[in-house]
């Protein structure tokens, strides 16, 4: 009987470190880095204008890939970016409801392309809509402030003072 329970036992400990181990990639795959380093793979035709249908079809997948890795902090943006871009895809240009919509989408989408245009930028150094590198990357600044000499700007400011002061007085 014994057994048995440790054979339950060892098989309830192997499912929590498949289920930790698995939780744990899932939440490496929707980092900033997993995306900045997709992106990086995606570029320099993410930028690239969409001439063709099949220009149009290729930046969708592109898109998709991106979403897959989107951290939280954009994801709802991004999926209205993609979202945008995939309906875009399907446009029958002689409909003119079909236009309208994707009128309405894209005005609709403003925000959500501002706000990951900026994260883009400030996070992977990228104008996602050039797909140029514009700055190089943030890095952590130190949480060290540098000393400062306040009897320096105190002195001079005494020294101002005192010379103001002798300049005024007459003899």
């Amino acid at each position: 009987m014994c057994t048995r329970r440790s054979k339950i036992v060892a098989k309830a400990v192997i499912l929590g470190v498949v289920a930790v181990a698995l939780a744990a990639c899932s939440g490496d795959e929707r980092s900033s880095n997993a995306f900045c380093k997709q992106l990086a793979d995606e570029l320099p035709e993410i930028g690239q204008p969409m001439d063709t249908g099949g220009d149009v079809v290729a930046q969708v997948a592109r898109y998709k890939r991106l979403l897959k890795v989107a951290p939280l902090t954009i994801e709802e943006d991004f999926t209205v970016l993609t979202n945008l871009l995939d309906t875009a895809s399907r446009l029958n240009p002689n409909n003119t409801d079909d236009v309208q919509k994707i009128a309405d989408m894209a005005y609709a989408a403003n925000m959500s392309a501002q706000a990951v245009a900026a994260w883009v930028k400030d996070t992977c150094a990228v104008d996602i809509s050039t797909g140029v590198t514009v700055v190089p990357p943030r890095v952590a600044t130190s949480t060290t402030s540098p000393p400062t000499d306040s009897t320096v700007s105190t002195e001079s400011t005494e020294t101002t003072a005192t010379t103001t002061a002798e300049s005024t007085t007459l003899p």
